[in-house]
This record gives structure tokens, C-alpha cells and sequence, in this order.
């Protein structure tokens, strides 16, 4: 690819972490005062779907979704995931801003090695993956967020959070994985991919980790939650990416 392909990618990551930001400081501040008396809500979505600002916050998230996907389609792995994991650096700002509050040197050290660490550990590309391959992901990823969704109704709200953050960067990690997978699939043949079953996956399994996230939100303060999301969900994708290499290798 050439170097003008991958600066356009980097903006459009760029632009995308910006609107993810905005839509995370806007629904955190609605999830969080939100009534339940369970530790995770299935419904939760239903019942924040009845207030208009975080309906605002949706709107951004489809912004960001659609610009992630571009760039995913147009760049390389190890380009667009650090620039994707800025949007932790600028959703913590907008809530230290949002709380009339700087934002703690604990923050900014959780975001610099998120996004530092990311760097270093995105050395690694990944291929289309297989229906497969993704099954046995999704399998892997059900399993590992049934186990956190289980601990979280023993903790306290702070660790709730933090085991949501787990759970919802393994379910987003999935979630990327699969928007690749399409992004590749749908170019040039844009009315077969709604043929092909990884496109449903990516509906359910999405739906699934934005479900997760909200109940992150509701747990605690966006610093419990963002930096397990932001370094899990990438690591995830690129763990499913390897496991395809070697076996495509074979």
C-alpha cells in the first residue's frame, strides 16, 4: 500500500477514536445513573435507548463504527490499532473536563502504555479469517465473558467495572476482527456479503459487546473501565489474526 493510502487511513482512524471518545464520555454520563439491581442488565440497551442524550452518544458511535471500518478496509493492522487506542487518551479527557477535574497522572500513565504497548505488540498482520476460524473465536470469546460476567456479581463496582472492561475488550476484539473480515469481503462484492454468515456474526457479536460496555459504564468511573477495554480488544484481534496465519501456513 502506498504511504498516501496509509495517512488517509490514519486520519479516518484518527477521526473514528475522536467520535468512539465523544460517544463514550456521552453515554457514560447517562449509564451511570441508571437504576438496576442486577450487576449485568441484558436489558440495558432497551432502557438507555429511552433517553434522547444517549441516543446522541449513538449517533457518534455509528460515526466511528463507519470511519473504523473504512480505515480497517484501507490500512495496515499495525497502523490503525495505536491510533484507534488513542480514543481512551481522549475520552478520559473529556471526562476529567466533563467532572471539572484534571486528569490524574494514574490516567494519563494507563493511557500512554495502552497506547505505547499497542505499538510494540501490533507487530503482527492478520489476513481474512475464515468462518471457521471466527466460530471458534466467538466460541473462545462466549466462554471468557460468561466467566467475567459470573465474578462481576461478587465484586464491588470498581472491579465490576474492571471485569466488564475485560469482557467488553474481548467481545470488541472479536467485534474487529470480523469487521475486517467483511470490509475485505464487501469490497467489490457488496450485495454478496449479505450471503455470507460472518456478516450476522458480526451483528450478534456486536451487539454483545456494546451491550457489555454500557454495563461497564453503569458500574463505575470511566478510569475502572477504558484502559482493560482499550489494551483487550485489539490484543484479542491480533491473538484470532495470528492463530489464522499459522494455520493458513500450514
Amino acid at each position: 500500500m502506498t504511504s498516501q493510502v496509509q495517512l488517509l487511513a490514519a486520519g479516518l482512524a484518527l477521526a473514528g477514536s475522536g467520535c468512539y471518545a465523544i460517544a463514550t464520555v456521552t453515554q457514560h454520563g447517562v449509564a451511570r445513573h441508571l437504576p438496576s439491581e442486577r450487576a449485568f442488565d441484558l436489558a440495558v440497551l432497551v432502557k438507555l435507548a429511552r433517553r434522547p442524550i444517549w441516543l446522541a452518544g449513538m449517533a457518534a458511535v455509528i460515526a466511528g463504527f463507519a470511519l473504523q471500518a473504512v480505515a480497517l478496509g484501507l490500512g495496515r493492522l499495525v497502523v490503525i490499532e495505536p491510533v484507534l487506542a488513542t480514543s481512551l487518551l481522549f475520552a478520559l479527557a473529556l471526562a476529567a473536563r466533563r467532572d471539572r477535574r484534571s486528569l490524574r497522572p494514574a490516567e494519563w500513565a494507563a493511557t500512554l502504555a495502552v497506547v505505547g504497548g499497542l505499538a510494540v505488540f501490533l507487530a503482527v498482520g492478520q489476513r481474512t479469517a475464515s468462518t471457521a476460524v471466527l466460530g471458534l473465536a466467538t466460541a473462545a470469546m462466549a466462554a471468557l465473558i460468561g466467566l467475567c460476567t459470573i465474578l462481576a456479581r461478587r465484586f464491588g463496582s470498581h472491579r465490576r467495572a474492571l471485569l466488564f472492561g475485560v469482557a467488553g475488550g474481548i467481545a470488541a476484539g472479536t467485534t474487529d476482527a470480523v469487521i475486517k473480515t467483511v470490509t475485505v469481503l464487501s469490497a467489490g462484492h457488496l450485495l454478496g456479503v449479505f450471503a455470507d454468515v460472518r456478516l450476522y456474526l458480526l451483528i450478534a457479536v456486536g451487539l454483545l459487546a456494546f451491550t457489555i460496555q454500557q454495563n461497564g459504564y453503569r458500574a463505575a468511573a470511566l478510569a475502572a473501565f477504558l484502559p482493560a477495554f482499550a489494551v483487550l480488544e485489539p490484543g484479542h484481534r491480533v491473538t484470532a489474526g495470528a492463530a489464522h496465519l499459522s494455520r493458513a501456513a500450514q
